[in-house]
């Protein structure tokens, strides 16, 4: 594959490999992190105000292609957030190496790119509550409440979703037969922190599946105090 003309390209690799050889005028972006409450109107409209700066002060416009060593959830977490916004993203998971020979980081000028939320691609806690048709891509034992990060107070799963382990959707190959889902179905998705989710996400949109992520999950459901089973 040859490198997009016209492409801004964004390294969401840790910044020691970034710095060792990137793409030319990659910049660097990891938003694997950050953690928000998302339920309010506000709550978004300032999401939406920190992506425009973000988007600015990187010079960010469309389109975007991130990359980074093959399909992870840093990657996809990175480009939902740039593709919320309202960017053009694209992954590349295998193929740029031979490029990503430049050292020098580059000095972007500011663009006027303002944001957008993409309200079809994102779930509040709210939406998630009611959604009819919720998938939990965490692991079976998280599914199950048996284990859960030191973050949380407990286990558990949002009530009715049903759990698809992300190893599903590493093997995209008859997935949707799999998980009873058609092209143009609307589904939603979240895991503990909403990057797992990000990367079924974006595989579900390649197969035409409406996805939708929730990108606060069992984090913030958990910080907000609303009802889990089992």
């Amino acid at each position: 594959m040859e490198l997009p003309k016209d492409a801004v390209f964004v390294d969401t690799r840790p910044r020691p490999a970034y710095e060792a050889g990137h793409l030319p005028g990659a910049r660097h972006l990891d938003l694997s992190a950050p953690r928000l409450r998302l339920r309010e109107e506000a709550e978004l409209k300032a999401l939406e105000a920190g992506l425009t700066e973000l988007f600015q002060s990187l010079g960010l416009r469309s389109p975007v292609v991130l990359y980074d060593e093959g399909l992870t959830s840093r990657l996809c977490r990175t480009a939902f957030f740039l593709g919320l916004g309202g960017l053009e993203v694209e992954l590349w998971t295998e193929g740029w190496e031979p490029y990503a020979t430049e050292k020098e980081e580059p000095k972007p000028e500011r663009t006027e790119v303002v944001a957008r939320l993409r309200r079809d691609w994102l779930l509040t806690a709210d939406e998630a509550a009611r959604h009819p048709l919720l998938l939990d891509v965490r692991s079976p034992e998280e599914y199950q409440g048996k284990v859960h990060p030191p973050c949380c107070p407990r286990g558990g799963r949002i009530p009715g979703s049903k759990n698809a382990p992300l190893d599903l959707f590493l093997s995209p190959e008859g997935l949707l037969e799999r998980l009873g889902l058609k092209p143009g179905e609307e589904v939603g998705v979240y895991c503990h922190s909403g990057a797992r989710s990000a990367v079924a996400f974006f595989v579900l949109r390649s197969l035409g599946v409406k996805a939708r992520n929730y990108l606060g999950s069992m984090h913030e459901w958990l910080q907000e105090g609303l009802p889990t089973e089992p």
